[in-house]
């Protein structure tokens, strides 16, 4: 062959084989959990309009892939993270706090970069002899997202300071069972479980609800005295510092999704069923998102209520001395509490 047709004809080869590999070789792909609920909402929204992809090209990014899984109890939120197989999570404001306490100065630090929504939640149970927390008998079980760390964890063990004093704080956490909402759920609905009890969110809670034999012990918010955004969108050190812009794309998602679900909850509703198949209406749902103590916003509020309560009680070591010890920078600039 001639060697200036091999040698085009080897450059052309090059060309077509790089073009077919650049993609996988710059393949960007972003991991990111969420967990089961209503409150998870603004997630769902990013993920069905592709929002981050949207937001990262225009920031300069490029193409980006998102990879979206659904984890059911906080305990497998905090493995992610921990093992960096999650960029960005939905933890409870508790976990927040435990892996603040845990992680600040290290290496592997995670924290907060937002506040993602607050919705009244009960805790119910199908045993008609529980009108109070005082009636919880030894045979009962509560069903929580994580024992001991999980913000219902957290709040029963609120609840129970008041109703029998701070030395008993923990008097209810041997009857706690770590379990998802979905399953906690069927299981006070079915009434065929030993788990008769769950500190619930919604939906969940609307579907125990109207169950009939299903009552509802007390609601959080009167427990922490009003709403508080109780949960938060987590990250580590390492990804704000190796992809910032990454960080800058979520909470531009985030914000234009906060947007859309107060402009249009119906559509938001429609797109929260067609990704997470729960078995309620549009209706049901919009009704849910209009209760005026719902509040969707990356602006957290009333969360050191919960860090002051973990330090007192010992389940963090660490004092924060504002929110923002527990927030990265780049909340900073909102009006947080």
């Amino acid at each position: 062959m001639n060697p200036l047709r091999f040698t085009t004809t080897l450059l052309a080869f090059l060309s077509v084989a790089l073009a077919a590999i650049a993609p996988a070789a710059h393949a960007q792909e972003i991991k990111i959990s969420r967990q089961f609920g209503l409150p998870y909402i603004p997630l769902v929204v990013m993920e069905q309009q592709q929002l981050i992809e949207k937001h990262a090209k225009q920031l300069g990014v490029g193409d980006v892939k998102t990879k979206w899984s659904t984890v059911g109890t906080s305990t497998a939120t905090l493995d992610g993270l921990l093992s960096g197989s999650i960029d960005f999570a939905s933890a409870g404001i508790t976990v927040v706090l435990t892996l603040w306490d845990k992680t600040v100065g290290t290496q592997n630090e995670i924290m907060a970069i937002s506040g993602i929504s607050s919705f009244p939640y009960p805790l119910v149970t199908n045993n008609p002899k529980v009108k109070t927390l005082k009636d919880f008998g030894p045979n009962d079980r509560i069903a929580v997202p994580a024992v001991k760390v999980s913000v219902q964890a957290i709040v029963l063990q609120m609840a129970a300071a008041k109703e029998f004093g701070a030395d008993k704080r923990t008097v209810l956490d041997a009857q706690t069972v770590s379990l998802s909402h979905p399953d906690a759920a069927i299981a006070v609905i079915s009434k065929r479980s030993e788990i008769n009890s769950h500190f619930s969110y919604p939906p969940y809670s609307q579907q125990e609800l109207k169950t009939p034999g299903v009552y509802t012990v007390l609601w959080a918010n009167d427990v922490t005295n009003g709403p508080a955004t109780t949960i938060e969108v987590v990250t580590s050190r390492r990804l704000l510092k190796e992809n910032p812009k990454w960080v800058d794309a979520f909470l531009a998602a985030q914000e234009e999704a906060n947007a859309f679900i107060a402009a249009k909850p119906r559509e938001a509703a429609q797109l929260y069923l067609a990704a997470t198949k729960e078995k309620m209406t549009v209706d049901e749902l919009a009704e849910i998102l209009a209760d005026p103590q719902v509040r969707i916003s990356t602006t957290p509020f009333n969360t050191m209520l919960f860090a002051n309560y973990m330090k007192e009680s010992g389940s963090i070591k660490k004092t924060p001395a504002s929110w923002k010890d527990y927030f990265f920078p780049v909340a900073h600039k909102l009006p947080g509490g």
